[in-house]
């Protein structure tokens, strides 16, 4: 159930990775590595899931992730494409002393933070994007060059939100089966209809008890405060995208109870779903 370790191939001619992917989907699995891993989605759209933190994503996220934070992006429905720049490098590329020297100093606070994951603001994905597009394109010295300006700019911006509650990248999870990623696909996939606590824990090979405990210790939440971000984020969408009758998106997207609904609306939002629905219209 641990996430996997994923292997970033090494090149013996860059002291970082660069990558600009096109794929039909993200596939890599729930997973984590020794490397810090900065992401810039160009196309596609799902759910991201980073440490304990459960978003949306679109074209235009970009994240900054610590070292052996797990994470995955899973695509939503079908899409003809999924494209991003995948930056990753290890802290001690340039030897471990370069980060401590008074000139790095905000990009060490930077990297430092990145073990809870740093969300940034589409306005700063649309300045580094041309800035990553020139590094994938470049050799030698030009991508050190490269390097040091986005993290500059990321390291100065104000404006961005940390993501996970928890820590887990100084916990050095261990290479597992990756059964988490089954539950959770599980749980996508039958996110509109009832979902069985007991079904999960099948799929994970282990009983109910072991399978809860498992769960919280590798999420940071149980499998029902799973569920219901979910839930809440197809609610989200479903308010937004119609004039459906609130109670019947409530139960559209796996609520049994209208009541129940309102209340977790409430306790993710802050607010009814009918006054999301108000307030996103103005």
């Amino acid at each position: 159930m641990k996430p996997l370790l994923l292997k970033v191939k090494e090149d013996s001619g860059s002291s970082f990775d660069i990558r600009h992917e096109k794929v039909p989907y993200f596939d890599n699995p729930w997973h984590y590595h020794p490397e810090f891993e900065l992401a810039l989605v160009l196309k596609s759209s799902g759910v991201r899931f980073i440490g304990d933190s459960i978003e949306p994503f679109g074209a235009g996220d970009l994240v900054l992730l610590g070292a052996n934070l797990p994470h995955y992006w899973r695509n939503e429905g079908a899409s003809e494409e999924a494209e991003a720049i995948i930056l990753r490098f290890r802290s001690g590329m340039w030897g471990q002393p370069f980060f401590e020297i008074p000139e790095m100093r905000l990009i060490h606070e930077l990297l430092q933070r990145a073990g809870r994951g740093v969300h940034f603001l589409p306005r700063v994905a649309d300045r580094v994007a041309p800035m990553l597009y020139q590094i994938v394109g470049s050799e030698g010295a030009k991508r050190l060059v490269g390097w040091i300006e986005v993290f500059t700019v990321l390291a100065e911006e104000p404006d961005f939100r940390l993501l996970s509650e928890k820590t887990f990248g100084g916990n050095r999870p261990m290479e597992d089966s990756g059964r988490i990623q089954t539950v959770l696909a599980y749980i996508q996939e039958h996110l509109t209809t009832e979902l069985r606590l007991d079904e999960a824990a099948d799929l994970a090979n282990m009983n109910k008890a072991a399978f809860c405990r498992y769960f919280k210790q590798q999420t940071n939440k149980t499998f029902t405060e799973v569920v219901n971000e979910l839930r809440i984020q197809l609610a989200c969408r479903m308010l937004l995208d119609s004039s459906r009758d609130i109670s019947q998106i409530g139960f559209q997207c796996g609520f049994q109870d209208v009541s129940y609904f309102n209340q977790v609306f409430k306790a993710r939002k802050g607010m009814s779903p009918s006054s999301f629905r108000t307030m996103q219209a103005r």
